[in-house]
C-alpha cells in the first residue's frame, strides 16, 4: 500500500475488530491485473470518538437546476485536487474529487458544456438516466478530442423517476482509466421517495465511494499498473469521515459506487441498513440488511436510525469472497457517531414505499434472447473478455430491437466469475436468476451481477428512444478490454 494518502490515515481510523481491543493486521491482497506480494500493516484499534473518528464529512459542490434548465461547465483535466485535505495529482472534473453534484428534477433539462483539457479523447455518460442515447444527449458514441468544448442538452422526460445516478466518460478504451483517475460524479433527480413519510425532511446524506492507487507523490498510478486491494477507497474525497446522528435519528444516506472495479458488501456496526432505493428506483418496500452489497456502477439508498448508545461506530466494507479471482478485504470506509443528547423519539421507519409501475413477469414478450458473457484466457494473445464469443466493434450493431418491443434476455455468465451487467437508457426487471423464478420484484434496476456459471433473466420495454447504446461489463476493466455489446432501437 502506497505512503501519504493511502497511510496517511488508515494507520490510525480502526479494524475490523474494533470492538475486541486487540491489534489486528489488515492484508493487502495479491494484485488483480499483476502480480503483487503479500503485505501485513498494523492498525491499532480504539472505540473512542476521538481516536476513531477522522474530519466530518464534507459533500460535493451542489449544481441545480433553476426554472427548468441546469446550465453547467464541467471541465476534465488531469491536475492538483483536494483529496482528504492534501494535495493530489487525479483525473478531475473541475478539479472536485469526486465532481460536483448535479441536481434536477423530472421534465428539466441539463446543458453542459463539457471542455476537455485532458491529454486523451472523453465524453460523458449519464449512467442510469432513460434519457435520449442520440445527437448530444447521453451519446457514448461520441468522442471528444483533447482541446475541444462539446455541449450537451439532456431532456429528462416528465415521468422519469427520481433517485440517485451518477455520471462519468464512457469512451470505450479509456473508461477505466477516467473512472478510476476520478472522472465521477453524482447526478440527483429530486421527487419520488423525497414526499414519502418518513423520508420527506429527514438529513440526507450523498456518499460517493471512490478507489484508486496513488503513488510516494500523491499522483494517482496509471490503471493498468494498479492494483486494486492496494487502493485507496474515499467517500466524498475523504479516508474515514465522520458522520453524525443522534439517537433514534432516521436519516437517508445515498451510496454510490463510482468505482471502476470495486464490490462494496456494506455494513454498519450495530445498525441495520434499511434499503429503500436500487439504482435511482424507488422500491415498493423497505428492506432490512445487516450486509449490502452495492456492486460497481450501483446505487443504494438506505435509512439509518441513530443507536440508543452513544459513540463511535464503523461504516467498513467487508469481507466479500465472490470467486476465486474476486474476492474484497474488510476495510474502513467511514464513523458514524451517535450523538450525546437527548434522543429522537418521533421517528419512524416507513413500510410502504412506491408502486411498481409495472410487474413485467407473468407477460406474453415479443422476442426472447440469450446473451452470453465469457472471460477466455490461456490462448494466444492474452485474455479475451466476450459476449456472444466476440469483443466489441464500435462499427458493428450486436442487437436490433424495435422501437416499443417487449423483450426478455437471458444473460448466461459462462466464466466463473461475476459481472456486473448494465445497459444504457432502458431499465430492466430481473425476473430469475439461475433459471429460478424471483419471488418478487422490488424495483427496477440498471445494473445486475451475473453469477458465476450461471444466469439472470430480465425483462425491459424499449421505450420512448431510438438510437444507438450499449451494454457491457460494469466491471471497467472488463468492458474496455471487450466486453460490451451495442443495441441499436429502430422506430
Amino acid at each position: 500500500m502506497s505512503v501519504s494518502i493511502s497511510r496517511r490515515k488508515l494507520l490510525v481510523s480502526g479494524s475490523a475488530l474494533a470492538a475486541s481491543g486487540v491489534a489486528a493486521p489488515a492484508l493487502a491482497q495479491h494484485a488483480h491485473h499483476h502480480g503483487g506480494e503479500v503485505r501485513v500493516t498494523e492498525k491499532p484499534l480504539s472505540r473512542a470518538v476521538a481516536l476513531a473518528t477522522g474530519d466530518d464529512i464534507r459533500f460535493p459542490e451542489v449544481r441545480r437546476s433553476v426554472n427548468g434548465v441546469l446550465e453547467t461547465t464541467l471541465r476534465l483535466a488531469y491536475g492538483p485536487a483536494d483529496v482528504d485535505g492534501e494535495t493530489a495529482t487525479v483525473m478531475s472534473f473541475d478539479g472536485q474529487y469526486p465532481g460536483p453534484t448535479l441536481m434536477a428534477k423530472p421534465g428539466d433539462t441539463i446543458k453542459i458544456k463539457l471542455i476537455n483539457d485532458l491529454d486523451d479523447v472523453t465524453n460523458l455518460h449519464t449512467h442510469g438516466l432513460h434519457v435520449s442515447p442520440s445527437g448530444n444527449s447521453d451519446n457514448v458514441m461520441l468522442v471528444i478530442q483533447p482541446g475541444e468544448t462539446f455541449d450537451y442538452e439532456i431532456k429528462i422526460p416528465a415521468d422519469h423517476m427520481a433517485g440517485t445516478y451518477w455520471y462519468h466518460p464512457h469512451v470505450h478504451g479509456v473508461t477505466y482509466s477516467q473512472v478510476s483517475g476520478g472522472l465521477a460524479g453524482a447526478l440527483i433527480i429530486e421527487g419520488g421517495l423525497d414526499e414519502v413519510e418518513g423520508i420527506k425532511d429527514r438529513v440526507d446524506q450523498l456518499l460517493v465511494i471512490q478507489s484508486t492507487q496513488f503513488d510516494e507523490n500523491n499522483s494517482i498510478i496509471p490503471s493498468d499498473d494498479q492494483d486494486m486491494h492496494r487502493q485507496t477507497r474515499t467517500v466524498n474525497g475523504q479516508i474515514n469521515p465522520t458522520l453524525r446522528i443522534r439517537s433514534g435519528e432516521v436519516q437517508r444516506w445515498r451510496f454510490v459506487n463510482a468505482a471502476s472495479e470495486t464490490y462494496l458488501m456494506i455494513g454498519l456496526e450495530g445498525h441495520p441498513l434499511y434499503q429503500i432505493s436500487k439504482d435511482g428506483n424507488a422500491m415498493t418496500r423497505v428492506v432490512k440488511h445487516d450486509q449490502l452489497l452495492i456492486e460497481p456502477g450501483t446505487r443504494a439508498d438506505v435509512l439509518v436510525q441513530g443507536h440508543m448508545f452513544r459513540g463511535a461506530f464503523e461504516l467498513r466494507k467487508t469481507l466479500w469472497l465472490g470467486s476465486p479471482r474476486q474476492y474484497e478485504p474488510d476495510e474502513l470506509l467511514a464513523t458514524l457517531v451517535v450523538e450525546e443528547g437527548d434522543a429522537v423519539t418521533d421517528h419512524q421507519i416507513p413500510e410502504v414505499l412506491l408502486p411498481l409501475s409495472e410487474d413485467l413477469r407473468g407477460k406474453e414478450v415479443d422476442r426472447k434472447r440469450t446473451i452470453r458473457f465469457d472471460v477466455i484466457r490461456g490462448e494466444p494473445g492474452g485474455t479475451r473478455f466476450v459476449i456472444d464469443g466476440q469483443q466489441v466493434d464500435m462499427n458493428r450493431v450486436d442487437q436490433t430491437v424495435p422501437l416499443g418491443a417487449f423483450e426478455e434476455w437471458e444473460l448466461v455468465n459462462d466464466s466463473p466469475e461475476w459481472h456486473p451487467f448494465h445497459i444504457h437508457t432502458n431499465d430492466f426487471q430481473v425476473v430469475a436468476v439461475n433459471g429460478e423464478p424471483v419471488d418478487e420484484v422490488l424495483s427496477w434496476e440498471d445494473t445486475r451481477g451475473i453469477p458465476p456459471n450461471g444466469s439472470l433473466t430480465i425483462r425491459h420495454r424499449f421505450l420512448d428512444f431510438t438510437g444507438k447504446y450499449v451494454y457491457h461489463c460494469h466491471l471497467l476493466f472488463h468492458e474496455d478490454h471487450g466486453m460490451m455489446g451495442i443495441v441499436e432501437v429502430v422506430g
